[in-house]
């Protein structure tokens, strides 16, 4: 089954450099792809580069 919408969590290929990310509302930080990273623990697009 397939669902959109929510971040998934994969891993990256060593080639592939994810950029650090902050979550501003709950203080996750996280390394994310794409123009707007979600946070994986909340949820959230309020994020930061780290």
């Amino acid at each position: 089954m397939c669902t959109v919408g929510g971040p998934v969590d994969i891993e990256f290929d060593e080639r592939v450099k994810g950029k650090n990310y902050r979550c501003r509302e709950c203080g996750e930080r996280f390394k994310g792809l794409g123009k707007r990273p979600m946070c994986p623990g909340c949820q959230s697009e309020d994020v930061e580069e780290a």
